[in-house]
C-alpha cells in the first residue's frame, strides 16, 4: 500500500491504495470509526480514479513528526506518550491487532490544545510485520527533543523501566506512564491535589498554554517561552531569521500578558502585517488563534489552541 496526502491546517486527508484482492475487515472498520480515547480519524474504502484505496479524514493540526522539531517539556511528552499508550490499549481491548497500526511518527497527528494523537489503522485482511511496542517507544523517545534536564532525568526512568522488565506488559507500563504524568502536575503545583488536573502546556516563565509560531516557509514550529519574545535578524532575538533581507535585526516582539499574546511592530523598515492590515510601529495588537503575520514577506501563523 502506498499513501497520497492533501493537506491543512485544519485536516489531512490520506489515500492508502488497497489491492483489488484485499478484503475490508468490516468490525475493525466499525470499531476505527468510533471516536475513542481523542481519535477522531475516521476511515473509509474509497474508488480514486478507478483504483481502491482506504481514504483517513484526520482532523488533527499539525504531523506529530513536525510537531518533534520543537523541544519538549516533561509534561508535554509524558501527556503525548500516555495518549498514545491509551489508545494501544483501546486496540487490545476490542481485538484489533496493534500491527495494523501505522506506529511511526510520520503518519501521527497531533491536537496542539489537548495533545491528543491520531492514529491510522488498517481495517484489512491482510498479512502485516509484527509490532513491537518497546521497539516503537524506544524509536519515539529516540526523536525527541528535551527542553531541560528534568525531561531528561524523566526520559531516563522510563528508559530503565523498560530495561528492567523482562516481558512487556501495555497495561502497566501505561500505568506507569500515568504516574508520573501525575507526579509531573503535582511538581508544577508545588502541593498534592486528591484530584489529577487537566495537563497544560507550560513553561518556566508563565502557566498558560504556550502559544505558537508556524513559520509558513519551512514549517517549523516556534513556542513563544518567554513573556517578551523578539523575532528579527539580530542574534539577540529569541527567535533569529538569517535567510531573509526584508526582516529587519529586532522586527517585532511578542508579549504575553494575562493568558493573551500581543505583538507589536518594532519600528522595522518593512513593517508588519496582521491578516493583510499594516500595523503601526509600538501599536501593540492582540492575537487571535490562526491570525496571519506577516514580517516584510516572512510569514507565520499564530497557533494557541
Amino acid at each position: 500500500m502506498e499513501d497520497v496526502n492533501n493537506q491543512s491546517y485544519d485536516e489531512f486527508t490520506l489515500n492508502f491504495k488497497l489491492e483489488e484482492d484485499v478484503p475490508i475487515d468490516q468490525y475493525e472498520m466499525t470499531m476505527y470509526n468510533y471516536e475513542f480515547v481523542g481519535n477522531r480519524t475516521k476511515c473509509s474504502c474509497v474508488a480514486i480514479d478507478g483504483v481502491r484505496a482506504l481514504q483517513f479524514k484526520v482532523p488533527a493540526t499539525l504531523p506529530l513528526e513536525q510537531f518533534l522539531r520543537k523541544q519538549l517539556y516533561k509534561g508535554e511528552f509524558l501527556s503525548i506518550l500516555s495518549n498514545i499508550l491509551n489508545q494501544l490499549i483501546y486496540f487490545n481491548e476490542n481485538n484489533m491487532p496493534l500491527n495494523k497500526l501505522l506506529l511511526n511518527v510520520h503518519y501521527m497527528y497531533i491536537e496542539l490544545s489537548t495533545f491528543d494523537i491520531q492514529l491510522l489503522y488498517m481495517p484489512v485482511n491482510k498479512k502485516f510485520a509484527d509490532c513491537n511496542v518497546t521497539e516503537f517507544i524506544q524509536t519515539f523517545i529516540g526523536k525527541v527533543r528535551f527542553a531541560n534536564m528534568a525531561s531528561v532525568e524523566c526520559v531516563d526512568q522510563i528508559l530503565k523501566f523498560l530495561d528492567s522488565k523482562l516481558m512487556f506488559n501495555l497495561e502497566e507500563f501505561y500505568q506507569y506512564i500515568l504516574s508520573l504524568e501525575q507526579k509531573s502536575i503535582l511538581e508544577d503545583q508545588g502541593e498534592p491535589e486528591e484530584e489529577t488536573p487537566v495537563v497544560q502546556t507550560t513553561s518556566e516563565s508563565y502557566s498558560n498554554p504556550v502559544p505558537y509560531l508556524v513559520r509558513i516557509k519551512t514549517n517549523e514550529l516556534i513556542p513563544i517561552l518567554h513573556k517578551e519574545f523578539m523575532v528579527g535578524k539580530s542574534v539577540n532575538c529569541d527567535y533569529q531569521i538569517i535567510d531573509n533581507k526584508k526582516v529587519s535585526r529586532k522586527h517585532a516582539i511578542f508579549r504575553i500578558s494575562n493568558g493573551e499574546c500581543y505583538v507589536r511592530d518594532n519600528a522595522s523598515t518593512n513593517h508588519t502585517f496582521i491578516n493583510g492590515q499594516l500595523l503601526q510601529p509600538g501599536v501593540e495588537v492582540m492575537l487571535s488563534n490562526d491570525d496571519n503575520i506577516r514580517m516584510g514577506d516572512e510569514e507565520f501563523k499564530y497557533w494557541v489552541r
